[in-house]
């Protein structure tokens, strides 16, 4: 059974948003619900040809499994949330480089990087986001591309390599390319 769809929007057709089905009382067995099935399998099964225990215990070890599991997703799912929420409280008061993003067919794309530092942090909804000293917009922890000023990975290199002298040694007074006699 899929558990992500694609949605299309009736605003934008080429936009797609995904919708994953979360677990409620409908879609999910607890162990209650197994020994409640297993109980009946026993009470209904034929008096000529029951079942194996093999086949019950194999059941059984399954269902363990699958509890087992989902308590190991649950635990990582809380320890990730965590170290997210650690690193994002010691960026407070640190000086960020941040991707600006602009909206282009409902998906957001860097277009440039702001150098700022962090004003605050907000676990409001959930996920971290930030405030940095002189702007209004709040940007999600996923936006950081580094602690300190990070040379900005969205410029075009052509224009700054075109422009540029080469390098000159302050020993000799050359530039740094090898010349032939």
């Amino acid at each position: 059974m899929a558990t992500d769809m694609a949605v299309s929007g009736t605003t934008n057709p080429d936009f797609l948003q995904s919708y994953t089905v979360e677990s409620n009382d409908r879609n999910t067995l607890s162990m209650t619900d197994f020994f409640q099935l297993l109980a009946t399998q026993l009470q209904n099964q034929d008096t000529t040809n029951p079942m194996e225990t093999s086949e019950m215990m194999a059941q059984l070890t399954q269902m363990g499994m699958m509890q087992a599991m989902s308590s190991m997703t649950t635990a990582i799912e809380t320890s990730t949330a965590t170290s997210a929420q650690t690193y994002a409280a010691g960026l407070i008061g640190q000086e960020i480089t941040v991707a600006v993003t602009e909206e282009k067919n409902g998906v957001d794309v860097p277009v440039g990087v702001k150098y700022a530092k962090v004003e605050y942090i907000s676990f409001v909804n959930g996920n971290p986001v930030l405030k940095v000293e002189g702007d209004k917009k709040e940007y999600p922890l996923s936006h950081v591309l580094g602690v300190g000023k990070i040379p900005n990975p969205y410029e075009d290199k052509t224009e700054e390599e075109e422009g540029s002298d080469p390098e000159i040694d302050p020993d000799t007074g050359e530039n740094g390319e090898e010349t032939t006699v």
